[in-house]
């Protein structure tokens, strides 16, 4: 197995190239020619952009249906973790049936998202969806008895906290990260919000109302967000990830599958749960997916979507691709949330948002910088460390070009 925290050896602008033709031959918006001819480092750039993207069952699927000869190095590496990929979806379905099972007979009221119902319930091949983790949604004042399930009865060891979830892990991390066995991540969630620079978007409440106990996984049962809700959580959850550059492949799928299992009466419902004020969360995902791929979505409700959304963020879509979106782009992430306010940012009021969580994130997303210190009374100490590190790094940034002004004028 090659090393994949290595970037691929090919130009920005080849790599780039690569992962913009994979978002449109994947999805069959263009023709085969459009990859036919890619040379070994491109398709050594292709298994490279698909296996962070969680879309390597894809790209198998494709060559396989098209008949294309991809170079016999990376069309054995393709294979071998296309098997891994898709045994991993298997035993990650597996385990969210036993999550599901200690949970009901503990009286915990749980509901399935994201992967864990699209895989099953959605996709027509489930093992082309891979599943890295699995997402859960209980209710608050469950919290201390799934703990104590997760940790005591089925072998999982405590990770992290946000201000929307606990991670927990079970297993090792391997060298493949869609190896059955490597390390399976659970997020369970006590609320449901997705969050885009200090701006915030509430969706438990709905999902909850819009879910019921359907059939799942190997005659089990669970409670299964209608398809309007599902839709509605996977694109707020998509613009999330392409505004904070991470973009996926997997998105595209995912919506795209989500939309044709779409009937006129979910679209109504759709169209029912979505406020106004909300569809700038919602209309980049589907901006961006139709870049790509075919989607059959009403007209009505993009027209709607789209006249809801601020002319900076629309500016933003109609100029930004998945390569710009994604880890393709080898830009670093971090200062980028001011200009994620700005393009969703509705009124003053949003933007005082931005600066507060800004400076003052909630106390549980202070975790993955300072986990320990979090946990302490002494917790808002944080606050003073992250933004002294802030000061530092954009002292970093302004002492060299003030050198570079001071050569110039000397000379």
């Amino acid at each position: 197995m090659s090393d994949y925290t290595l970037r691929p050896e090919l130009p920005h602008d080849k790599l780039a190239a690569v992962t913009n033709t994979l978002a449109r031959w994947l999805p069959g918006s263009v023709d085969d020619t459009a990859v036919a001819h890619w040379s070994q480092p491109e398709w050594e750039a292709a298994l490279w952009v698909v296996y962070w993207q969680n879309a390597l069952p894809w790209l198998a699927a494709r060559v396989q249906e098209a008949r294309i000869e991809v170079p016999e190095g990376v069309n054995g590496r393709l294979q071998t973790i296309n098997h891994a990929s898709r045994e991993r979806t298997q035993v990650m379905l597996d385990a969210c049936t036993q999550i599901l099972a200690a949970f009901r007979q503990a009286g915990i009221d749980v509901m399935l998202l994201k992967g864990a119902v699209l895989a099953p319930l959605i996709y027509p091949d489930p093992f082309q969806r891979p599943l890295a983790d699995l997402d859960l949604l209980i209710r608050p004042q469950d919290v201390a008895t799934s703990r104590e399930i997760m940790l005591n009865q089925l072998g999982y060891r405590y990770y992290s906290r946000s201000a929307e979830d606990e991670v927990y892990l079970r297993g090792e991390r391997k060298e493949n990260i869609w190896a059955p066995d490597n390390v399976h991540p659970v997020e369970v969630h006590f609320t449901l919000r997705e969050e885009y620079a200090g701006i915030g978007y509430e969706l438990a409440e709905v999902m909850w109302r819009e879910s019921e106990e359907r059939p799942y996984w190997q005659q089990t049962t669970a409670r299964i967000p209608n398809p309007a809700a599902l839709l509605l959580h996977v694109s707020a959850h998509t613009t999330s990830d392409w505004i904070i550059q991470r973009g996926r492949l997997m998105h595209i799928d995912d919506i795209r599958q989500l939309c044709a299992a779409m009937q006129p009466a979910d679209w109504q419902t759709f169209n029912r749960l979505v406020q106004p004020a909300n569809a700038r969360f919602i209309y980049p995902a589907f901006a961006f997916v139709t870049k790509y791929a075919d989607l059959d979505i009403p007209a009505e409700t993009v027209n709607s979507l789209r006249e809801n959304c601020p002319q900076t963020l629309l500016d933003w879509l109609a100029q930004t691709e998945l390569a710009e979106a994604s880890e393709s782009n080898p830009t670093n992430r971090s200062g980028i949330g001011l200009d994620i306010a700005r393009r969703l940012a509705r009124s003053r009021l949003d933007m005082a948002r931005f600066w507060l969580r800004s400076f003052f994130p909630r106390r549980y997303n202070l975790a993955k910088r300072y986990p320990r210190l979090v946990e302490t009374p002494f917790w808002p100490f944080a606050y003073l460390l992250i933004n002294l590190d802030r000061l530092w790094n954009i002292a970093l940034k302004i002492l060299p070009r003030r050198t570079r002004r001071a050569r110039r004028e000397v000379r």
